[in-house]
């Protein structure tokens, strides 16, 4: 195949399959700027280029462009962690509560290390609801996540740490190096080895970034939450009593053929598919329809303006006030009485994409505020590639780089609602998503960045981007190496080059 997109950078001949598909993303239109990078034993084969920052494309993706890669950033604060362990200021079968002692409340006094790299600790979500800003609040968090009590018994399930994986760590790391996370890492891993990755940016930086876009996402579980919320209202006796001498017909309009009708009658609530006649009163959402589902059950956004401009609500005021306290009333129900997926599925979040936000760069968020480029992902994974050492550094020693790869748990994720294989704070092969060696381990960003670690071929993968994208169940389901179809395409490439599949 003929390039035609114009890729820039480096690329082994053997891999110019994984040019093609790197080209072929391009050219179906998945993506705006992007980069993917490929080490093997701690040199690069792949680091390659292309794009533009911005959608009007009139700015060139650079070699030196960067942007936040949200969950990837994990990889690199699990690595600071067992940095931590390595020295022996951490064990991984300590009790948080010995270097953290105000995490001993609300029976966490037994949740050990190893419970909140895995996962498996119980707290995936805050529980008093906060705004989205509150997370550039380091102090703030942390307390919270102190109060808190554990959502499972911790240890016994695991749930996806999306957000506060990296306060957990990153209070640690502070706790026993003096150290924050973002420093800890700048000082000890990115600037001995010279890697372009950020969690806290710093103002030299900002000319480089490119924003991210958002994806329109898609309804696929959109539906079943609101199933879930009226079965839980249903179940609540404060909701009963509030509704006992309701009538009320509503419709919840997402746009296409993504509408709802609830009905409130005889103290019962019914949910359905579709429109009906005559409503009292309907809920508009012309945009950013399944996030749209926190503007009708949750009055807590800053954003007011944002909200009024995507939430058009027909009704006599009277009635509007009324329902949408009513509707508030149900999430919060259902958040109390819910599992974990209908909390989280429950918390504020910003409509508009926080990556853009100064404050949001500048703040240490380890968990999902990491900046880079392929090149300097590809380079910190391969430093669990090549097991702890890169570039004559060993940073890791090759006993605790290994406990990485020791399975935790493996269980149906309460959150992602998959089944997840656990290592310490990165995702083991299984069935649904195998690698072609076993030790093997990887995770990804939200919107669809990459990363990957093959200790066995040596081998470091790195994918970023800027167009956030948002996919069906069923075309994620077929990916076996990456849930987005764009990484999924490259890795698999790679993996086809090093006739390794």
């Amino acid at each position: 195949m003929k390039n035609k997109f114009q890729i820039h950078g480096i690329c082994e001949p053997r891999f110019e399959s994984v040019k093609d598909a790197f080209t072929q993303n391009f050219e179906e239109e998945m993506e705006v700027g992007a980069s993917f990078a490929v080490m093997i034993n701690g040199k690069y084969v792949v680091d390659i280029w292309g794009g533009h920052k911005n959608k009007e494309k009139t700015q060139t993706w650079e070699e030196d462009t960067i942007c936040n890669v949200y969950s990837t950033t994990k990889v690199p604060t699990v690595l600071c962690t067992m940095m931590c362990v390595d020295r022996g200021l951490i064990d991984l079968d300590g009790k948080v509560a010995k270097y953290w002692p105000e995490f001993a409340q609300n029976g966490k006094e037994n949740i050990l290390v190893r419970h909140l790299l895995s996962h498996t600790s119980g707290l995936a979500g805050i529980e008093e609801l906060v705004p989205s800003s509150a997370w550039d609040d380091w102090y703030r968090i942390i307390s919270l996540l102190a109060a808190q009590k554990p959502w499972w018994e911790p240890g016994t399930k695991c749930g996806y740490h999306s957000s506060t994986h990296g306060q957990l760590l990153g209070e640690l790391v502070k706790r026993v190096t003096g150290k924050s996370l973002g420093t800890f890492f700048k000082e000890e891993i990115a600037i001995p080895l010279n890697i372009d990755f950020h969690i806290g940016l710093v103002e030299e930086h900002i000319p480089r970034v490119s924003p991210l876009f958002r994806a329109q996402p898609v309804m696929d579980y959109s539906t079943l939450i609101l199933e879930e919320i009226f079965r839980l209202a249903n179940s609540s006796e404060i909701v009963k009593a509030e509704i006992e001498n309701l009538e009320k017909k509503i419709i919840l309009d997402y746009g296409g053929n993504d509408q709802f009708t609830i009905t409130i009658s005889k103290g019962k609530i019914e949910f359905i598919t579709g429109k009906i006649d005559k409503p009292d009163l309907s809920f508009d959402v012309s945009r950013n329809r399944a996030e749209a589902l926190n503007l009708i059950f949750n009055a807590s956004y800053e954003e007011q303006d944002y909200v009024s401009e995507n939430l058009k609500i027909k009704g006599n005021q009277k009635d509007v006030i009324y329902t949408t306290k009513l509707l508030e009333l149900f999430a919060k129900e259902a958040r109390r009485l819910g599992a974990v997926g209908i909390k989280l599925a429950l918390e504020p979040v910003e409509m508009r994409e926080r990556s853009r936000e100064r404050a949001w760069q500048a703040a240490e968020i380890p968990a999902g505020n990491g900046h880079g480029n392929a090149r300097s992902v590809a380079k910190v994974a391969s430093i669990i590639a090549c097991e702890g050492q890169l570039n004559g550094m060993r940073l890791l020693s090759q006993e605790t780089l290994e406990k990485i790869l020791e399975e935790q748990i493996y269980d149906i994720d309460l959150v992602l609602q998959t089944p997840v294989r656990w290592g310490l704070g990165v995702a083991l092969p299984t069935k649904n998503r195998p690698r072609p060696n076993p030790r093997s381990c990887f995770w990804g960003g939200w919107g669809g960045s990459a990363i990957f670690m093959d200790l066995d071929a040596k081998l470091g993968i790195g994918y970023v981007m800027n167009q956030m994208r948002s996919q069906p169940a069923e075309e994620t389901a077929k990916n076996k190496y990456h849930s987005d179809t764009r990484g999924n395409r490259l890795i698999t490439a790679v993996f086809k080059s090093l006739d390794l599949i």
